[in-house]
């Protein structure tokens, strides 16, 4: 999403690119570079079928498409939607492979049109087009659209599924910045609901690019909850249920700044990330990132 990041100037994303090149995160690989047309990479989800592995991803402005890359990050097919993007801005997957995307993007907080799109198991798809059932819902904690500047925590870019529930993670606009997320909890079903508040976390204080949430996702074991950011991602483990943000935390510095939008595991311990092309300078990518056995925690 365009996010006041394209306003930064060349030179200072120049200078993060500079900063960042040194000390890169040796298990932080590049893959390769997005087509352009998905310069606006936003969301990611994994599958695998006869031709290996397919990384599906949306870009957030006007294109309703369900993209599917390999693992290089070059276009395999495509899957359109005979709705609407407003702002396609996290994928998720339930245990029986049935796509969600969450048109929620908020920018400026004001939506009142919150969606989240239902498809089949896009490998199961053989249509050019489907229309998705919808997930419609809003926020029990917002009353004013937009609220007032130390509010502005109702955009959304980070989405898992777990059991019978979509968890939704908030990606924070707050000034002065708060360092908070919220989670909200609502069903995967078609039907229009009031999302449930059911946890917030502190990520930390400073410059909001480093600490708003931009993605997240579920290993497949279902032990381990994933949440980027723009240089990092953060780990949760030994969680009971769904209190996720209850586990264990840990930090993995990608010593990598960029406009990250996307992220999903490949396996327990591999995980896919994408970032949007900035100022035609910056990201662009897919890439991955193996864990270590201490970072995909057992628990005992």
């Amino acid at each position: 999403m365009k996010y006041s990041l394209r306003k930064i100037t060349s030179v200072l994303i120049l200078s993060f690119m500079w900063i960042h090149s040194s000390g890169q995160n040796t298990s932080f690989t590049k893959l390769g570079d997005l087509p352009p047309r998905l310069f606006e990479s936003s969301g990611l989800e994994y599958t695998r079928d006869s031709t290996g592995d397919n990384v599906w991803t949306i870009v957030d402005s006007n294109l309703a498409i369900l993209f599917c890359l390999d693992s290089t990050g070059q276009i395999k097919k495509a899957i359109h939607l005979n709705n609407v993007n407003h702002g396609w801005e996290d994928l998720s997957q339930d245990d029986q492979g049935n796509f969600y995307i969450g048109d929620f993007g908020n920018n400026f907080n004001k939506r009142k049109d919150l969606k989240i799109y239902k498809i089949p198991s896009p490998d199961s798809i053989k249509e050019k087009v489907i229309t998705a059932e919808i997930i419609q819902f809003h926020y029990p904690d917002q009353h004013e659209f937009p609220p007032k500047p130390h509010l502005k925590n109702f955009d959304m870019d980070a989405m898992v599924c777990f059991g019978n529930s979509i968890y939704l993670f908030s990606k924070n606009s707050s000034t002065p910045f708060t360092g908070y997320t919220k989670m909200y909890r609502l069903p995967n079903a078609p039907g229009n609901y009031t999302a449930e508040l059911v946890d917030s976390l502190y990520l930390g204080p400073g410059y909001k690019y480093n600490t708003w949430v931009t993605g997240a996702d579920l290993s497949p074991d279902k032990k381990t909850l994933a949440i980027l950011t723009q240089d990092k991602v953060w780990l949760f483990t030994c969680f009971k249920g769904d209190a996720f943000l209850k586990g264990k935390k840990q930090t993995i510095q990608l010593n990598h700044f960029s406009q990250k939008e996307g992220i999903c595991f490949r396996d327990n311990e591999t995980l896919f990330i994408s970032d949007e092309r900035t100022e035609n300078i910056l990201g662009g990518s897919l890439y991955t990132l193996k864990l270590n056995k201490a970072e995909h925690d057992d628990c005992k």
